[in-house]
């Protein structure tokens, strides 16, 4: 787990020299305290010389005590980009949320909606050597940042962060693409081949299109293979036939028109029988699919409460 907002910002108090005893609900005194601006930019000082505890009580000051002021909305933001610089990011991607919600015309709520997924994306799985791969790791920050992103471009699509955006969203389906590739490699060595196999269904499905299609191709192909090492012709049929109508040019498409050659007949479904039409006044017969119930069914016994009249 992270370290808290508030651990880290006493560990910071302490670090400080002199600013030890600082109580953060202390009220603002002085100019600061009957001008939302001075006290904004107060703590933006504070914040500038690294006095994190004194910039969080002069930006809670403006924020409670002059919530119809314009530096209201931007003390909530420094408050969030502060989360942020240390690492707190859940806390960051909830300020920046919160912000977006309570001020959705703001000319910062673009900035707000992009921090959001930045916030989730830092929050990914880390690369160090000691570790496994990220790609073994849980995704959720990262599909949590990808949905972030999709958001603010679909709201957002002249916002001076939307190149940016998007190279993220790029940058994250790339990474879940690969987590799936290594849960499919996971049931595959394992000899668990419908997990596999719906595993690299679902790449196709969803990430199909990175790599210039390559990852379509590959998975489809992988897929088919998985189906019938399970001896499941219907579904590799489906896998194969997806393979040469989505990637025509697929590398793999000699060796899956070999293998549908080699498919056994699979048998059609019977036609539903047609009934003849019923009689005038007459009920239609029952359909012959239904089947009627046992004769020798015991009684329905009486609900609770209730005796037989």
């Amino acid at each position: 787990m992270r370290t808290s907002g508030i651990a880290a910002a006493l560990l910071l108090a302490a670090c400080a020299g002199g600013k030890d005893n600082i109580d953060i609900t202390k009220p603002v005194t002085g100019e600061a305290a009957s001008n939302a601006q001075r006290a904004y930019q107060k703590g933006l000082q504070e914040k500038k010389d690294s006095n994190f505890l004194e910039a969080t009580r002069y930006f809670e000051w403006v924020r409670n005590n002059f919530p119809y002021s314009q530096y209201a909305a931007l003390a909530e933001l420094a408050l969030a980009d502060m989360a942020f610089d240390r690492d707190d990011y859940g806390a960051a991607a909830a300020a920046y949320q919160d912000f977006v919600k309570s001020h959705p015309s703001h000319p910062k709520a673009d900035y707000a909606s992009f921090r959001v997924g930045l916030a989730y994306y830092q929050d990914k799985p880390s690369e160090w050597f000691l570790l496994p791969p990220s790609r073994e790791k849980d995704q959720a920050p990262i599909r949590s940042a990808l949905d972030a992103f999709q958001r603010f471009t679909l709201a957002y699509p002249k916002s001076e962060f939307i190149h940016r955006a998007k190279d993220l969203i790029a940058d994250c389906r790339e990474r879940l693409a690969g987590h799936e590739r290594y849960v499919a490699d996971f049931y595959w060595k394992r000899n668990a081949w419908r997990g596999a196999a719906g595993r690299l269904m679902g790449l196709a499905d969803i990430y199909g299109d990175l790599e210039g299609g390559k990852v379509r191709s590959d998975s489809l192909w992988g897929a088919a293979l998985a189906y019938r090492n399970a001896k499941d012709p219907a579904r590799e049929k489906v896998a194969l036939q997806r393979l040469l109508q989505e990637a025509p040019d697929s590398p793999h498409r000699r060796d899956a028109e070999q293998m549908l050659k080699e498919l056994p007949a699979l048998p059609s479904p019977a036609p539903p029988q047609q009934q003849p039409p019923a009689a005038p006044g007459k009920p239609p017969a029952p359909s012959t699919s239904e089947q009627p119930p046992p004769a020798d069914l015991p009684p329905r016994p009486t609900p609770p409460g209730q005796s037989d009249k």
